[in-house]
C-alpha cells in the first residue's frame, strides 16, 4: 500500500508544487505495525501548507478504487526553524540531533530531495521490493563509495580514515541493532549470505547496465559528495560515515525497506566493487542481442 501512496498521491504533489510553495518530501514510517508515509512540507505561510493539504485529500478521493479508505492527519503550525528562545517543536528535535543542527538538517533536506525524486523514479521503473532490492544494494554501495572516494573525499580527512570492511561492519550494526562485536556479527552475516552473493551481484550488473539507472547513480553519487563537502565546510558535529549512512538509511527508506532489510542489502553492497561492476558489465555488452 505504501507504494500506491505513493504513485497515486505523492507522486501528483510533488508535480503540482511550485517552488513559491516549499519544499515538499516525504519519508516512509515502516517499523510500526501500521505503516505509513509522512509527508513533511516546509512552506513559508499556512496557505500554502492548506492548499495542498486538500489537493491531497482530493486526491485520495480520486483514487479509492487503487488505495480504499486512506487514513489522513495533519501536524499543522510548527514554526520552524524555532524562534530564538523558543522550544524545538517535538516532531524534528530527533533529526536535528541525528544531522547535526539546523544547518545540518538543512543539508540533509536538500540530498532528500534528490533521493525522494530518485524514489518517485525508482518505484514506477522497478515496482516491487524484490525487483527494487538490486538498485538498493547499488545505492547503498554508492552511498559508502562517494563518502571514500568521490571527487571531494581527500578534503575532509574524515571521509577516509576508515576501512570498507569497517564501515559496513558499523551499518549492519546500525541497521540491526545486533548484540556483541560488530566485527562478528558481520563476519557471521557474511558467511551465511555467501552462497546468494554471486547470484545477487549478477543481477545487479543488470540493473546497472541500464542507462536510466546509470544516470540516477551518477546524480545520487554527486549528491552525497557534495552533501559532505558542504557538511564539512559548515562544521558540522557529525562524522563523515554517520551523516553518509544516514542520508543512505533515508534513500532506501523511501524505496519502502526497513532498517532491518538495508542491513541484508548492505551485505551484497559492501561484496561489490568497481572492479566487480566492470567486469560484470563488460560480459553483459559482450552477449549477442
Amino acid at each position: 500500500m505504501g507504494d500506491e501512496i505513493v504513485r497515486f498521491i505523492v507522486a501528483p504533489l510533488t508535480a503540482q508544487r511550485t517552488a513559491e510553495e516549499g519544499r515538499l518530501r516525504f519519508t516512509r514510517n515502516l517499523e510500526s505495525d501500521h505503516p505509513s508515509v509522512l509527508l513533511h512540507l516546509r512552506a513559508a505561510d499556512d496557505e500554502a501548507a492548506t492548499r495542498l493539504w486538500k489537493f491531497a485529500q482530493a486526491l485520495a478521493d480520486e483514487n479509492v478504487a487503487n488505495l480504499g479508505a486512506v487514513e489522513m492527519s495533519r501536524s499543522p503550525n510548527i514554526v520552524y526553524p524555532p524562534q530564538p528562545g523558543e522550544p524545538v517543536p517535538e516532531l524534528v528535535e530527533a533529526t536535528l540531533v541525528r544531522f547535526g543542527g539546523p544547518k545540518g538538517l538543512e543539508l540533509a533536506g536538500e540530498v532528500s530531495e534528490v533521493s525522494s525524486d530518485l524514489a518517485l523514479w525508482a518505484i514506477n521503473r522497478f515496482p516491487s521490493l524484490k525487483t527494487r532490492s538490486m538498485l538498493a544494494a547499488l545505492l547503498l554501495f554508492d552511498t559508502g563509495h562517494s563518502m571514500m572516494r568521490g571527487p571531494r573525499s581527500a578534503l575532509w580527512p574524515d571521509r577516509r580514515t576508515i576501512s570498507w570492511d569497517y564501515y559496513w561492519n558499523t551499518h549492519l550494526h546500525a541497521c540491526t541493532g545486533s548484540l556483541g562485536s560488530p566485527t562478528e556479527s558481520a563476519r557471521r552475516a557474511m558467511a551465511q549470505v555467501a552462497p546468494r552473493v554471486t547470484p545477487a551481484h549478477r543481477v545487479m550488473a543488470a540493473v546497472a547496465s541500464e542507462p536510466a539507472v546509470d544516470i540516477w547513480r551518477k546524480r545520487w553519487v554527486r549528491a552525497i559528495d557534495e552533501y559532505l563537502y558542504r557538511a564539512d565546510k559548515n562544521r558540522i558535529s557529525r562524522s563523515a560515515p554517520q551523516l553518509a549512512m544516514g542520508a543512505g538509511q533515508l534513500a532506501l527508506n523511501l524505496l519502502g525497506f526497513s532498517c532491518r532489510d538495508q542491513g541484508a542489502l548492505g551485505l551484497y553492497a559492501r561484496a561489490w566493487s568497481k572492479e566487480i561492476e566492470a567486469k560484470y558489465l563488460g560480459e553483459e555488452r559482450s552477449r549477442p542481442r
